[in-house]
């Protein structure tokens, strides 16, 4: 008998596969089959590792793989290809995944794996977390949760283009089975996610949508003329009577100061705005995020864009910024997975967004 071994240890099941008629949970078999072998094979896995059970795969690579490469590959190989395979399938037969990874002791017997990695793997799989991870986010087709000690050994250090600040921490708790751990999930596609994640939504918009004081539309008007300095002296000139005339102040101040050139200046005008501001709102962060660009401190700037996409998950702006960072960083499989989030968003205005996305996977070399 094989001796007991570490290694990486992935499940995968199809949510509400019971629920489905006999001949759709056989296609819906298929569908997961071919998605799982395309993301090995993306991953320089061999398609012999995944064992299959009815709704589900066990995936066990070799112990001598590099998880710090074969992690991030199997992540996004899989959201990849099931993208792909759900484009080519009617509304009913589509599936969406949940995958659970961690790593650890395994071992092999008469009827397959085993060992308290397995274990762990399968109580994440199917703990709430991941399951409520689905339901709040319609619009993601894969879920996954990773336990804590494979996040801070793989996912925390950001290799290839995993990004730690993508996933949120959660308690994957089973009384029932006596489980109860620390793990971090991540979403496939955000858009139209947690209502927790836009609350202050009508707020923001209230406050954006107030008509402004008088001297503040002098001021905008004089701005959108070019007439910057003439603007500023108009807004010397006002009292705000609250939170929203201050606002609506600052607002036309942090444009008039970017496009003098003083970044400083306008970084600290939208700083306060973020103070005052119940939720954060995307126009004050993009324009934190390219002053500091400006100012050189592309790390504040990043940090900016990465907090707006996990904040607002549905401003495509802030997923353009941070591929045309890592663009310029030389990471080009980064840029292109924020570009594509980005195409993704856009969707709903149309054919551009999709053709962009199309684009985008054209452009991504296969392994």
């Amino acid at each position: 008998m094989p001796l007991p071994r570490r290694a990486l240890c992935g499940a995968i099941d199809i949510k509400d596969w019971s629920g489905r008629p006999v001949p759709e949970q056989i296609r819906a078999q298929q569908s997961l089959i071919t998605v799982v072998h395309a993301a090995c094979r993306e991953a320089d896995l061999p398609e012999e590792i995944v064992q299959t059970s009815g709704d589900g795969v066990l995936i066990m690579p070799p112990s001598d793989i590099d998880e710090t490469a074969v992690l991030p590959n199997l992540v996004r190989g899989l959201s990849t290809a099931l993208r792909q395979e759900n484009r080519l399938l009617a509304e009913p037969a589509r599936i969406r995944l949940r995958l659970a990874l961690t790593n650890g002791v395994v071992s092999t017997g008469p009827t397959g794996f085993s060992g308290p990695a397995v274990i762990e793997c399968f109580r994440l799989l199917d703990s709430p977390p991941v399951k409520e991870a689905l339901v709040d986010h319609p619009a993601a087709e894969l879920a996954v949760i990773v336990s804590d000690h494979l996040y801070n050994d793989v996912v925390r250090h950001g290799f290839r283009d995993m990004r730690p600040e993508d996933f949120w921490n959660v308690r994957s708790s089973m009384p029932e089975r006596n489980f109860s751990a620390n793990a971090w999930l991540w979403v496939s596609d955000r858009t139209g996610g947690a209502s927790r994640r836009l609350s202050g939504t009508a707020e923001r918009k209230r406050v954006e949508a107030a008509r402004p004081p008088e001297e503040v539309a002098q001021a905008r008007a004089l701005a959108n003329e070019g007439k910057h300095r003439e603007a500023l002296r108009t807004l010397e000139t006002m009292t705000p009577s609250g939170d929203a005339d201050r606002l609506a102040l600052l607002d036309v101040m942090a444009d008039c100061l970017i496009a003098l050139g003083a970044y400083q200046e306008a970084a600290n005008v939208l700083d306060e705005m973020l103070r005052i501001q119940h939720d954060p709102v995307p126009s004050t962060l993009l324009r934190l995020g390219r002053v500091h660009l400006r100012l050189g401190s592309v790390k504040i700037a990043r940090h900016t864009f990465t907090y707006l996409v996990g904040s607002v998950p549905l401003a495509p702006e802030g997923y353009l910024e941070l591929g045309r960072l890592e663009r310029l960083a030389g990471n080009p499989e980064a840029a292109r997975r924020h570009l594509a989030e980005a195409a993704r968003l856009l969707k709903a205005d149309g054919l551009v967004g999709t053709l962009v996305e199309e684009l985008l996977e054209l452009s991504t070399p296969s392994a």
